[in-house]
This record gives structure tokens, C-alpha cells and sequence, in this order.
């Protein structure tokens, strides 16, 4: 904001000084027959042009920059939320056993993931709408099928009461899978 103060009291300078050259009055100098009037405006329209371009080029590619750096930021927020699920399974898988309360926790941190996925939805259409709509449909399936294999009847019966290897394995291929959407749409962010 104080650069536009500087450049605009500057303009209103030059503006004075070549108006006072065209009137004659100030400063006392003689005006040049040859030096048509469209000539000093030209040169104050070129200044003005030379100097405040760079200055809004500037301005939109560091905004651009961080609205980047905020989608990216909240791509890895939402794959450290998921983590977190992750992490739980894998607890319980190597404890070998899995108890009612685990579950139910495995559920309220689907339902923070849940906002956190809604969140970053909102976050891309707000941004990149057009250019990030194919990777918002993968992130989704992957997210949903994740979803659904880990909250699905096996894992929530009364009777899974420890989590075996094939539960396990197939658990990490989906998560993977997961994580290989988000760290893709992270480096899409970064090309546009």
C-alpha cells in the first residue's frame, strides 16, 4: 500500500510539473515549439504504465502463490486427518485386537475426516475449479472407498475382534491409494 502512496504522489508530481510547463508558471522555463503537448504525456503515460504494471504482475502471482501454498497445505492437513485412521488400525492390528471403543473411535475420526474432505472439496472449487476437477472425483472414490472398507460390516461386527493380515494388507492398499491422490493433486497444484 505504500508503494501505490509513493507511485501516486510521483504521478501527481510529474502531472504538476508538466502542467505548470504547458501554463508556463511553474517552473519558470520556456516551452520548446518543437515539443508537441501529446509528447510529455505520452512520456507520463509510459512511466505510469512502466511502473505500476510490475507492481499488480507482482501482487497477482504472490496471490496466486498463496492460495497455492493454502490448498497445499490443506491437502496434507486432510492426508495427516486420514493418518490418523490409519494409525488406529494399525494399533490395533498389532495389539491384536480390536475392542468397541477403538471402533467407535474409528468412526468419529472418519466423521472429522469426513468434514476435513468436505472442506478441501469447498477449498478446490472456490480456487481451481476446472483445473482440479478430475482429481477431486479420485480423491473422493479413493476416500470413499476407504471409507467403506474400514467401516464396512466386517471391521464393525461384534465378532472382528482382532484384525488378521488379509484385513490388514487390503486396509494399506486402500489408504495407499488414498495418499497416491493426494500427493498427485499436490503436485497438480503446483503446475497450475
Amino acid at each position: 500500500m505504500k508503494v501505490l502512496k509513493i507511485i501516486l504522489i510521483v504521478l501527481v508530481f510529474v502531472m504538476g510539473l508538466t502542467f505548470g510547463v504547458v501554463i508556463d508558471d511553474f517552473p519558470r522555463l520556456t516551452l520548446n515549439k518543437e515539443v508537441r503537448l501529446f509528447e510529455p504525456l505520452s512520456f507520463m503515460l509510459t512511466a505510469t504504465i512502466g511502473l505500476l504494471i510490475p507492481f499488480f504482475v507482482k501482487r497477482w502471482i504472490d496471490d496466486s502463490r498463496q492460495l497455492k501454498n493454502n490448498l497445499i497445505n490443506e491437502l496434507r492437513d486432510t492426508l495427516r486427518e486420514v493418518e490418523t485412521i490409519r494409525n488406529k488400525i494399525k494399533y490395533c492390528y498389532f495389539n491384536n485386537s480390536i475392542g468397541a471403543s477403538d471402533k467407535q473411535e474409528i468412526i468419529i475420526l472418519f466423521e472429522e475426516s469426513d468434514l476435513k474432505i468436505n472442506c478441501l472439496e469447498e477449498q478446490f472449487i472456490e480456487s481451481f475449479d476446472k483445473e482440479t476437477k478430475e482429481i477431486r472425483k479420485e480423491i473422493n472414490k479413493k476416500y470413499i472407498n476407504y471409507w467403506k472398507y474400514a467401516t464396512g460390516g466386517e471391521l464393525m461386527s461384534n465378532k472382528f475382534i482382532s484384525i488378521d493380515e488379509g484385513f490388514y494388507r487390503k486396509h494399506n492398499v486402500l489408504y495407499t491409494e488414498f495418499e497416491t491422490k493426494i500427493k498427485q493433486a499436490i503436485n497438480k497444484i503446483h503446475i497450475i
